[in-house]
């Protein structure tokens, strides 16, 4: 009886949640730890298209400096795709962090 397909229930397919904008963080550090293997020091920006991409920026610190807090960082910027998979990895800006802006 449990194999008559008259009598199987149709299941729903699992809805795909949305990535929120934490998950699309942390896919990004992911990306970039693994790309970079460096620190990360913040996150400068995340944004989401309509179409449920995200782009997120994040710097990190490429060099730590000797003496003092004037450490060389550097500005990536992912895109990830709804299923938060990496469709592109920008390097946007090097900087002492001294230099930078207000």
């Amino acid at each position: 009886m449990a194999d008559d397909p008259a009598l199987q229930c149709e299941r729903p397919q699992a809805v795909q949640k949305a990535l929120t904008m934490l998950d699309a963080i942390d896919a990004a550090k992911a990306a970039i730890g693994a790309m970079t293997g460096q620190q990360i020091d913040a996150i400068v920006q995340c944004t989401r298209a309509d179409a449920g991409e995200w782009t997120v920026a994040i710097d990190v610190v490429e060099s730590f400096a000797r003496m003092g807090d004037n450490d060389l960082l550097t500005t990536y910027q992912v895109q990830l795709n709804a299923d938060a998979d990496l469709i592109n990895f920008n390097r946007l800006r090097r900087y002492h962090r001294e230099d930078q802006e207000g």
